[in-house]
């Protein structure tokens, strides 16, 4: 069994080594495989280029945004969907009927039920959520410029970042006087995990705002639009277009999954019934149900509401 002090070591030894799994395992002289899963599980990696997707168009979307390029434009350019331009921007990865997140949510919506992976992962790691937060580029970044001996000042003119800013993740990372960029960055993922109930799941304003304008039948992004125009200096009024569209498939699904035949691949077995099936049938309002098929627009059909 290896000892907790000895993957301590071998952590504090990747910082020295600038990021080197071969060279911090043998410093401390733990197997290089050991080293790789300990590195792999904290969500960390060796300094390298990151790799694309496998869609055929992902490399040179990100290229196209790399250089200005606006996401209808690029998206556009590449022959994706603007909805999957937004996902690659966000990070959001698609299994199946589930979305994964750069933060570890899980949104499966045939469920409605949202999981989240309390280990860091490297999507989580490498993925900033806002431009305000260090990434692990940055923080490497700053432990070469320490040990060169650079100033707070410069290391801050250098990142674009005020000395303020590096001087707390500094004094907040450091052990011994040393910084450890790895150790902050898997402390930093680690402290992200804040999983949140769905803004909409309660009542209030905004659920009561969203739902008023459904059963008028407004889209979910006229909605999510409208609500900067109508609010723009309350925060707590902002909902995204892709949880309204959660909570009126959760509702309308009773959150409840469906069940999914298993397919054969063997013939249905000829109808015997002599009375003829009939091509029409007649529409049932079920009891209770309060909500009608979800439009695009206005005019596109009624929009459902949120219910009580």
């Amino acid at each position: 069994m290896v000892s907790a002090e000895l993957k301590e070591l071998f952590f504090e030894a990747l910082d020295r080594e600038y990021g080197n799994v071969t060279a911090a395992a043998r410093s401390v002289g733990v197997n290089r495989a050991t080293a790789y899963g300990w590195v792999r599980r904290a969500g960390l990696r060796g300094r390298g280029k990151r790799g694309t997707s496998g869609h055929p168009g992902r490399a040179r979307y990100d290229a196209l945004r790399a250089a200005g390029v606006g996401r209808r434009e690029a998206a556009k350019q590449v022959g994706v969907h603007i909805r999957t331009a937004r996902d690659w921007d966000k990070g959001i990865r698609k299994i199946g009927n589930a979305r994964l997140h750069p933060d570890g949510r899980r949104i499966d919506y045939k469920t409605g039920v949202t999981t989240v992976d309390t280990r860091p992962s490297l999507a989580r790691i490498e993925a900033p959520l806002h431009p305000r937060f260090l990434t692990l580029s940055e923080r490497e970044q700053i432990a070469d410029m320490r040990r060169a001996g650079d100033s707070l000042r410069e290391i801050g003119r250098q990142l674009g970042r005020p000395a303020s800013t590096i001087k707390r993740e500094i004094d907040a990372y450091s052990v011994s006087g040393v910084y450890r960029p790895h150790r902050a960055q898997r402390d930093w993922a680690s402290s992200r995990l804040r999983p949140k109930d769905s803004k909409l799941a309660v009542g209030g304003p905004l659920r009561d705002y969203v739902s008023n304008k459904l059963a008028e039948q407004w889209s979910p992004e006229q909605i999510s639009h409208t609500l900067i125009i109508e609010f723009p200096d309350d925060e707590a009024m902002r909902v995204s277009t892709e949880t309204i569209y959660q909570a009126i498939y959760v509702q309308a699904r009773g959150v409840a999954p469906r069940t999914r035949r298993r397919v054969t691949h063997r013939p249905h077995p000829p109808q015997t019934s002599p009375v003829p099936r009939s091509t029409h049938h007649p529409v049932r309002r079920r009891d209770g149900d309060d909500f009608r098929s979800t439009g695009r627009g206005r005019g596109s059909g009624c929009a459902r509401s949120l219910g009580g």
